[in-house]
């Protein structure tokens, strides 16, 4: 059957279409998945940093900074680190049910710092709290540990 419509003899068929979106949606979900295992691997290498890390003397300089700015502008307590609830060893289960023994899963950078409150925070009438930040998803999210010294 002939058309007056050159534009009619070069229809692709709809078999044809659906390889190509059956194509492109392939190449879709192999970006998605190489995405993905980017980001995990980020993760895990921030958490691999995190949980073989010390709290500085520079960090310890920083916070009595923020310490005395914060005191002179009528607070009682300042964050000291904020990390995803995942590099603690449960998950931040224990600091979200807020357990006595919520120090015990801190690990890294925030079982260092955590030593050194012991030391010499506590000591001098600093008291140490953790909170979870937000829960994406319905999961724990990220954590703060802030002093306070109220």
């Amino acid at each position: 059957m002939s058309s007056k419509w050159k534009s009619i003899e070069s229809i692709v068929s709809a078999e044809q279409l659906r390889r190509f979106a059956d194509i492109s949606k392939i190449k879709e979900e192999e970006q998605e998945t190489q995405y993905a295992n980017k980001m995990n691997f980020l993760f895990e290498e921030k958490k691999y940093q995190f949980s073989h890390a010390e709290f500085s003397e520079q960090e310890f300089q920083s916070l009595a900074r923020k310490a005395m700015d914060a005191a002179k502008n009528g607070k009682y307590e300042v964050e000291v680190m904020r990390f995803p609830a995942l590099y603690c060893t449960d998950g931040g289960r224990a600091i979200n049910n807020t357990e006595k023994n919520w120090p015990e899963t801190l690990v890294g950078k925030a079982r260092s710092f955590y030593k050194f409150w012991e030391k010499h925070g506590h000591p001098n009438g600093y008291r140490l709290k953790a909170r979870i930040n937000d829960y994406p998803g319905g999961f724990i999210g990220d954590i703060s540990i802030f002093i306070d010294w109220s």
